[in-house]
């Protein structure tokens, strides 16, 4: 379905019919699977930051100058919307196996203990059902190597298709100190490590771009000579904690000093010379703190982050000294990037060796305008004065730049890491093989998304994506090949659906719907065209409601079909027996607000709902299609305990623990509901008076019901 207004009608690029359906998502293998000579065959560099933002390669606008990695966009191409799945290890899941992160298994977060209410979308490891590129690729002949943050759980590396190794020993972990080599280990076990440094000699980011020009020496020698290989340098910089050498901390201090509103205005400029923005593209309001405790948030929560020149001196000073060393990071790994490039010019590798560069995410706000420090989320935020300014960024120390850097890391791109606004979802990308691709002048419009690397890898190589491995069937892939974007052919137009921790977001030609969190506003679907507004700062839900609901429509069957929040509990399993059974229900909720199902069983003849009516908690139940009801008489708001009753003669509620209120009963459930139990929304037809499925807008944190022995049975 093509959507027309008045505001925009999107570009209909050369190439196949651009008219939108499910199964774009899962797009045929044919284009993979065409063979390509062992000798022809590319080598594969996929190089991964960590929470660099939208703006911070020079190639994109940053006063971080980044000329080797802008060497390599010259010479291939460079994507203006390009999309992540919005933190590090969905992306990484994404990335690694051409699936969206839900389908790999991890919707949310790495986890050794998975939630207990949902599918398998999030078990928190790769699932046995994918394949990882390490795996296509290896089992093709390519010998595979893999440096720095895994953090997609168990099975680790070796498990998944990587045959060498170095990087996290903790495949949980999100983060380390770059200056602690005992945080990192070389696999597989028993081989002795190719490069060790001491402490105080030694420093991740440097360590990692050393052990890949360690690891192309080594694929080009030996059992592995001759083969083609695949290299993944997964940098854990810029990441927090936010270190790096003093001496290259100190040359970007005066930069920073500038302060955030000036280099904002300054960054949005350079965008608009390169061409990566339009001329007219305003620069938005600052960023909103998302809402959290004072002392997490800074004193900020919910606000806009502050005016650069409102902070007393040494506050900036001390905010200086942390964006100073996020700087100096992205600087360590450009300069990695130059070495490797030169060394595969050396040895004649770089015309048909296939390089990658992008971010996991959009620039990490974690958790305030100030940063934090020491462990996330405890709420400390030291202010450094005089001497402590230098031991800033060392060993020993745990930083993080915070939301108003964050802000100008995504310029001119609202929100951050965490949310599905385009701040969080936008990464900048670049792809470079001379051998099969020119170079793209200006910057491909066609959205790409982490998806699409594997199926790209496997168009360019000649390798297809399997169908069965190890046992089991694979996922069909998810994402698409984007050579025909890089060479300017353009794409099919489809839907880029994402999900994070209660965020959402679906992109499809010009038009993106969002769903945010930690807002003080109240939640609900917004609209925006991004053609006119990729800062997202007119939401267009009120005048365009049939594009909202058409675009609703199309997320919520996506979710459905992969079990993403708030799709994801296994209702049908667990439905309860409760035809002529006096019923108890209990549920926690925590929400601002609050509306919507927190728990439904049937549908609109026989069933019963517990759930939220402007934030009035409220017990539905419905016999032969009559609905009566039970509604507190106040709103209710943060963490609240509800129980509900049934049976032959009353039906009551209580709220966080108060005296109940009651009604005359309607009767028990004469018969079992044909709808099964759901919770965080209505499925199929609605048990209670409402339009299912009514999504709640809170969090579902415990539910249960209870069918309990009728007396007048026993």
């Amino acid at each position: 379905m093509r959507f027309t207004s008045p505001i925009s009608t999107p570009r209909q690029p050369a190439g196949p019919s651009r008219r939108f359906k499910l199964r774009v998502l899962l797009p045929t293998l044919s284009l993979l699977a065409a063979a390509a000579p062992a000798a022809s065959r590319p080598n594969v560099l996929l190089i991964l930051a960590d929470d660099l933002g939208f703006s911070d390669l020079s190639c994109y606008g940053s006063e971080i100058q980044t000329p080797n990695i802008d060497k390599l966009a010259e010479g291939g191409a460079k994507f203006s919307a390009f999309y992540n799945s919005a933190r590090c290890c969905p992306s990484r899941a994404s990335l690694f196996t051409g699936l969206h992160p839900h389908e790999a298994g991890i919707g949310s977060f790495t986890t050794a203990r998975p939630r207990e209410d949902a599918g398998p979308a999030y078990s928190g490891h790769l699932l046995p059902d994918t394949a990882t590129l390490g795996e296509i690729l290896g089992d093709s002949g390519y010998s595979t190597w893999m440096i720095g943050k895994w953090h997609l759980g168990v099975p680790g590396p070796m498990e998944r298709g990587i045959q060498n190794y170095y990087g996290y020993r903790n495949f949980l972990a999100h983060s380390e100190n770059q200056w602690d080599p005992g945080a990192y280990v070389r696999l597989p076990a028993g081989t002795s490590p190719e490069i060790e440094r001491p402490r105080g000699k030694y420093y991740a980011t440097d360590v990692f771009n050393d052990y890949a020009l360690e690891f192309l020496r080594e694929a080009r020698s030996g059992d592995h000579r001759g083969k083609p290989w695949f290299l993944f340098l997964s940098h854990s910089s810029p990441h927090f904690p936010v270190q790096a050498p003093k001496e290259d901390i100190d040359r970007h201090m005066a930069t920073y000093r500038k302060g955030w509103d000036v280099l904002r205005v300054e960054r949005l400029e350079r965008q608009k010379k390169l061409g990566l923005v339009p001329a007219d593209n305003p620069l938005p309001p600052r960023s909103q703190v998302p809402v959290d405790r004072a002392d997490i948030a800074n004193g900020y929560s919910g606000q806009p982050n502050p005016a650069w020149d409102s902070l007393p001196a040494d506050r900036r000073e001390d905010l200086a000294r942390r964006m100073a060393t996020f700087a100096a990071m992205v600087e360590h790994v450009d300069q990695g990037i130059g070495r490797i490039v030169g060394d595969l010019r050396q040895h004649g590798e770089l015309d048909n060796t296939l390089i990658f560069f992008l971010s996991d995410n959009g620039a990490c706000y974690e958790w305030g305008p100030f940063g934090f420090d020491g462990p996330s989320r405890k709420g400390e935020t030291i202010l450094h004065t005089g001497d402590q300014l230098a031991e800033m960024g060392q060993d020993h120390g745990h930083s993080s730049y915070g939301s108003a850097w964050a802000m100008l890391c995504n310029t001119p791109l609202g929100m951050y890491k965490h949310f599905c606004h385009e701040g969080g979802i936008s990464s900048p990308f670049i792809v470079h093989w001379p051998a099969g691709l020119g170079p793209r002048p200006g910057y491909v419009a066609d959205p790409g998304h982490v998806m699409d690397i594997v199926p790209t890898v496997c168009a360019a190589t000649g390798v297809a994506y399997p169908k069965t491995r190890a046992g089991h069937d694979i996922k069909p892939v998810s994402g698409v090949s984007l050579l025909p974007a890089a060479r300017g052919e353009g794409l099919a137009e489809r839907g880029l659906p994402t999900e994070h921790q209660d965020a959402r977001g679906y992109r499809k030609g010009d038009w993106k719907i969002v769903w945010g969190k930690r807002q003080p506003e109240e939640v609900r679907w917004e609209l925006y065209n991004l053609k006119s507004d990729r800062s997202e700062t007119k939401d267009l839900a009120k005048e365009h409601p049939e594009i909202l609901r058409q675009l609703v429509g199309e997320w919520e069957a996506w979710a459905r079909k992969v079990g993403a929040d708030p799709f994801a509990t296994k209702a049908i399993a667990d439905s309860p027996e409760v035809a002529n059974k006096p019923l108890r229900i209990t549920a926690s909720i925590r929400g601002k607000k609050p509306a919507g199902v927190v728990i439904a069983q049937g549908g609109n003849q026989c069933g019963y709902a517990l759930h939220f009516v402007d934030g009035r908690p409220a017990f539905d139940v419905r016999i032969g299609g009559k609905v009566s009801r039970l509604i507190a008489g106040h709103p209710v708001s943060g963490k609240v305990e509800l129980v509900a009753t049934l049976d032959a003669d009353h039906m009551t509620l209580a709220v966080g623990g108060a005296e109940p209120i009651r009604r005359a009963s309607p009767g028990l459930l004469r018969k079992q509901p044909i709808d099964p139990l759901s919770i965080g929304y209505d499925d199929r037809s609605a048990a209670g008076d409402y339009e299912a499925p009514n999504r709640f807008t809170g969090k579902v944190l415990s539910s249960h019901v209870d069918a309990l022995p009728n007396a007048s049975t026993r």
